[in-house]
């Protein structure tokens, strides 16, 4: 043998030395099958989480795109700008007087 085998197997020694060896008893396999479904159950616990909460959040987004693409049943003042809210406070008679009409009346006669 030579220096790299001789220290190779020291290698392989500590490591037998600082690790335990599990003892092959009659509930080995029982016990690490019962580990290993300990941490899935974790895992499928986490998957049933993130996909209630992926399917109330896709719920109340197209909720959400629902409420918004009804029609609103008043007059849309928050969009209306400065002109238009003056424009629809006075009467017809004063803005024709002026030369300004609202675009939604028919146009005055004349």
């Amino acid at each position: 043998m030579n220096r790299s085998d001789r220290e190779l197997d020291g290698l392989f020694l500590e490591y037998r030395d600082a690790v335990e060896v599990p003892e092959a008893g009659v509930n080995f396999m029982p016990m690490l099958w019962e580990r290993i479904e300990a941490r899935r159950r974790v895992v499928f616990q986490w998957k049933k989480v993130t996909r209630i909460f992926v399917g109330s959040s896709a719920f109340v987004c197209l909720l959400m795109v629902g409420l918004w693409s009804l029609p609103e049943s008043g007059p849309v003042a928050h969009y209306a700008n400065y002109v238009d809210v003056l424009a629809a406070s006075q009467p017809a008679e004063n803005l024709a007087a002026q030369g300004i009409w609202p675009t939604n009346l028919p146009e005055p006669l004349k």
